[in-house]
């Protein structure tokens, strides 16, 4: 048992995070520091050691000095345990109570909190304690809050607040709150996308960025930086993981948007993030400078949605994802046999070949006989549309256009006018915000104020989001047939397919069974539909 009159060896700890500042000089690492040292001077403490933690949270304690202090204590080191106040030793009541009052108390060691007069020998601590501790983790849940809210504002403003800039982009010099393009690891990020829209797989761009020496986004960060990491796990520099290939296909950063609030912490004790619905984004759309068109990325996310798949000689499947059974509507599946003349394999119903006869027929078509009609019927179509481009164009056309036309350019106006409140609640968000800062309105009010103006503005976004969707999908057929026309022309002298053009030019192919003929001939039907313009002939 602790008594005042055996030798303190004493740890002076220190913390500070970004929502203590607002406490000013009179609660900055100097002044605990100072405080603290002529405390244990006045009680004939040994200092043993400073632990300090700058920039953490208290509603934490996965904190790198708090971890050194507990090891002490358990190596016998420490004996008292000094901070200025009990924000200072953390914010979560629960948690701060379990190390006082538990921790602390089993290995014999007193805790002092010198500002707010608890001293754990005393007596009288039993009430004010945890009275001050729940207080603490009020006012940090309550700082998140507002920060949470500011944030949000700021992102709806356009502005990006994250700490470090994607890869592809640096911070503007002039506005940290801006991206743009940073040249080098641009040309890296678009050809990753280039390498997926022809086809390539997570792991084969992988290989063929570490064959290529392209740095990954690590190494490249570590080289602008380079006192930045202290560990080695960064020196592979040309180690690509399908994760790093994932992530940057993925994210909508590289279409000139700002995204916000994609993670969210759990419990904030723990400050452990787990991915946050995709309608609790915070989507700006046009911030900064692009670095893939609306088209590639398009064509890639449809690519990654058919999740392609290399074979056994490193094949990338071509028709993969395009492939339909007409019966059942189930995919067909590739084998990759040799038979015959056949090189690549063939396809068939995966319903068939999973459940059998009794549920489908095979809708068997080799790869050779596949790849054959369907690159005949792009040069075709091409060949009409450079040679005979009024009248191919007004045959894409459909009769309804008039009505149609009329209906996109309402829902356009409405885009606009829905543009606009949304940023008109941007700027209230923001005013509310400051007021609350100011005093001006009390915090009841500004959450009840600013969670109506978000709930409206989620709507909206909401709404945004699908009157986009609508314009796009049903555009008038003028432009449909115009855009389908701007795909098609190149490939009049078509010599190969490959993924990226299937995937530019269709939507789906729909293999039907072979039949019989009334001359007794076995032919098989097969249907592609083109984007923008749906059937266009069967093969």
């Amino acid at each position: 048992m602790i008594t005042k009159q055996q030798i303190y060896n004493a740890a002076i700890y220190c913390r500070l995070s970004a929502e203590d500042n607002l406490a000013g000089e009179s609660g900055s690492i100097s002044t605990q520091r100072t405080l603290l040292t002529q405390y244990c001077k006045s009680q004939g403490f040994t200092i043993t050691d400073y632990y300090v933690d700058d920039g953490f949270s208290g509603t934490n304690f996965d904190r790198p000095d708090f971890e050194r202090l507990l090891n002490d204590i358990d190596k016998g080191k420490i004996n008292v345990v000094l901070t200025k106040d009990l924000s200072r030793f953390g914010r979560d009541y629960i948690q701060a109570g379990y190390f006082i009052e538990k921790v602390f108390e089993r290995k014999n060691v007193r805790y002092i909190a010198v500002d707010d007069n608890i001293d754990t020998l005393n007596n009288n601590n039993d009430i004010l304690m945890p009275i001050k501790n729940v207080l603490n983790d009020m006012y940090a849940r309550d700082v998140s809050r507002k920060t949470r809210a500011a944030f949000n504002a700021k992102a709806r403003n356009g502005e990006y607040i994250v700490s470090r800039p994607p890869f592809g982009y640096k911070k503007d010099p002039n506005n940290k709150h801006k991206l743009i393009v940073d040249e080098e690891a641009a040309r890296t990020v678009q050809y990753i996308f280039k390498l997926c829209s022809e086809g390539n797989g997570y792991n084969r761009i992988t290989k063929i960025l570490r064959k290529d020496g392209y740095l990954n986004p690590i190494a490249y960060f570590n080289r602008n930086n380079p006192d930045y990491y202290k560990a080695d796990y960064w020196r592979k520099p040309f180690d690509w993981h399908i994760t790093s290939i994932r992530c940057i296909l993925s994210n909508m950063v590289y279409l000139g948007h700002t995204i916000y609030g994609k993670q969210r912490v759990k419990i904030m004790s723990t400050s452990k993030k787990i991915k946050a619905p995709e309608e609790d984004w915070v989507i700006t759309y046009n911030t900064h400078e692009p670095l893939v068109s609306q088209e590639t990325w398009d064509l890639v996310q449809s690519m990654l949605k058919s999740r392609k798949r290399e074979t056994r000689t490193g094949e990338i499947q071509i028709f993969s994802g395009l492939l339909s059974c007409s019966d059942c509507g189930s995919a067909l599946t590739y084998a990759g046999k040799q038979k015959g003349t056949t090189r690549k394999g063939e396809y068939s119903c995966w319903f068939y070949k999973t459940h059998g006869k009794e549920y489908c027929s095979s809708h068997y078509i080799t790869y050779d006989n596949l790849y054959k009609i369907v690159i005949e019927d792009i040069r075709m179509n091409a060949r009409l549309a450079e040679r005979y481009e009024d009248r191919y164009l007004r045959q894409l056309m459909d009769a309804d256009t008039a009505k149609q036309k009329k209906q996109v350019e309402k829902d356009k106006k409405e885009i606009e006018a829905t543009k606009l409140r949304i940023a008109d609640l941007d700027t209230i968000i923001k005013k509310l915000y400051e007021d609350n800062v100011l005093g001006k309105i009390t915090d009841k009010r500004f959450a009840s104020l600013s969670g109506d103006y978000e709930k409206e503005q989620q709507e909206l976004s909401e709404k945004l989001e699908a009157l986009t969707e609508k314009v796009w999908t049903a555009r008038d057929n003028a432009d449909k047939a115009q855009h389908f026309l701007g795909f098609i022309r190149k490939y009049t002298e078509l010599d190969e397919l490959n993924a990226k053009i299937l995937n530019e030019l269709i939507d789906k192919i729909v293999v039907h069974h072979k039949t019989v003929n009334e001359v007794g001939e076995r032919v098989q039907k097969i249907e592609i539909f083109y984007k923008f313009v749906g059937l266009l002939q069967a093969g």
